[in-house]
């Protein structure tokens, strides 16, 4: 069973209580692009000071443990998953 973007979103907004996303209803595409543009931010870990900042690699294998620990259910923590990997190739695949 697949999730929608504004479940997932609201899976995500539940790992990161401190965070701050829009409250706004918003409809599947809108979700979907603010809950990959939030991770992106999150793996680049922009939410830190420049010099504290991690790598990508780091805050990637954080972020699937968090996912991995918390109580969201099988289905929303695989499609979590899978969008970090599909987030993280972005960051890491040479642009040409």
């Amino acid at each position: 069973m697949e999730h929608s973007f504004s479940v997932l979103l609201e899976a995500y907004r539940s790992l990161w209580k401190n965070r701050s996303l829009t409250t706004e209803k918003l409809n599947e595409q809108e979700s979907q692009s603010l809950l990959y543009e939030t991770i992106a931010k999150e793996l680049r870990d922009e939410m830190s000071h420049p010099r504290t900042r991690q790598s990508p690699e780091i805050k990637f294998y954080y972020a699937i443990k968090r996912i991995i620990n918390s109580n969201l259910s099988e289905q929303e923590k695989l499609s979590l998953i899978h969008i970090h990997i599909n987030v993280m190739e972005q960051l890491t695949t040479p642009r040409a």
